[in-house]
């Protein structure tokens, strides 16, 4: 890969091309809830914290906040999932109009809830999540509604993002629907996987994952730079995709392809970009969206980086902006001549 692919120019140059694309989205759809609690003393019947309620902040989580932050980075977003007949779901409405999201594929089961995360921070902390929902997947009744809501939309997509979260709506056959569609109409899928169907993603063109996921799905684990060789290798193969980009924490990221194995490190020094709410999604819409836009998987994973650390340092009620992302890749030029990259075989 010649390094000047991911000169500040021409990234910025991609990052034109973000407004008015338009993606379909198919996922797994979510409700974040953030509790916060004053703690004042320890409770007499049990040393944990006793304090007082302050107030909660309800965010779209999962594929609908992966929605969110690509409508701020200009995307034009068609929404296709589940949700439960309930106070979330309608909730999720209100808040796919106010994003200017189009959600007629959305699909309401009264016999399901919709996914709720409930996070409790005392005194700033984050000390306990509880998670009301059902993941188990879907019957097949309902991923064959979810493909029919999926496919008239793909024809005039710029890219579709199969965002899943192991929530259930995500299934193989679904999975296999839209990449048979995708494929028919030469559009791009980029697959964000998770645990359960990792290997289910087969034949989508771009995957965007975490180490963690990838050892679960190889069954392979980490050890030095040539076991993670041999990981993106054999992912690679078994998923027949273009390229896979895998997230590696404070390492930064690594993308692999069929020529090169390419390690792209962190912005600023060794940091944790990935433990924040929010940021997984950030750096799967900016590579997205870099792809949609006619760029090459280099530097989808170059704004993918950037926009990691951007969204980790904003607070989690904020979505990542076209100009925050811009003025990021303004000052990767030191950042681009750490990019080390070697051949698959040699």
């Amino acid at each position: 890969m010649p390094l000047d692919t991911v000169e500040k120019e021409k990234l910025t140059a991609v990052l034109r091309q973000f407004q008015g694309r338009k993606i379909l989205v198919v996922g797994d759809l979510l409700v974040s809830r953030f509790v916060e609690v004053a703690a004042r003393k320890l409770a007499r019947e049990a040393p944990v914290p006793a304090g007082d309620f302050v107030g909660q902040t309800l965010l779209p989580g999962g594929a609908a906040n992966l929605s969110r932050e690509l409508v701020s980075l200009g995307a034009s977003v068609s929404l296709v999932g589940l949700m439960g007949s309930d106070e979330y779901g309608n909730w999720l409405k209100t808040e796919f109009s106010k994003y200017g999201l189009s959600f007629g594929g959305v699909i309401t089961d009264a016999g399901r809830p919709t996914s709720l995360r409930t996070w409790y921070m005392v005194n700033g902390y984050h000390t306990l999540r509880i998670d009301k929902e059902d993941r188990r997947d879907v019957p097949l009744v309902m991923s064959k509604q979810l493909l029919a809501a999926a496919e008239p939309q793909i024809k005039d997509a710029d890219c579709v993002i199969l965002s899943d979260y192991d929530r259930g709506a995500i299934t193989s056959y679904l999975i296999g629907g839209i990449v048979s569609a995708a494929r028919a109409e030469g559009k791009i899928v980029v697959g964000q996987p998770k645990m359960h169907h990792y290997l289910d993603f087969s034949g989508v063109t771009y995957v965007k994952s975490n180490l963690e996921e990838a050892e679960h799905a190889t069954g392979m684990a980490m050890v030095n730079e040539t076991s993670l060789r041999n990981m993106g290798v054999n992912l690679l193969s078994r998923l027949e995709s273009e390229a896979i980009l895998i997230t590696r924490g404070e390492q930064g990221v690594t993308l692999f392809d069929k020529n090169n194995v390419t390690l792209f490190p962190p912005i600023r020094g060794k940091k944790n970009l990935f433990s924040k709410v929010g940021v997984r999604d950030a750096m799967t819409c900016a590579f997205s969206l870099a792809v949609a836009s006619g760029g090459n998987p280099y530097q989808a994973a170059v704004l993918s980086n950037v926009a990691g650390e951007a969204r980790s340092e904003l607070p989690r009620i904020a979505s990542l902006s076209l100009h925050d992302l811009e003025t990021r890749a303004e000052g990767a030029g030191e950042f681009v001549q750490r990019i080390v990259q070697v051949p698959v075989r040699r």
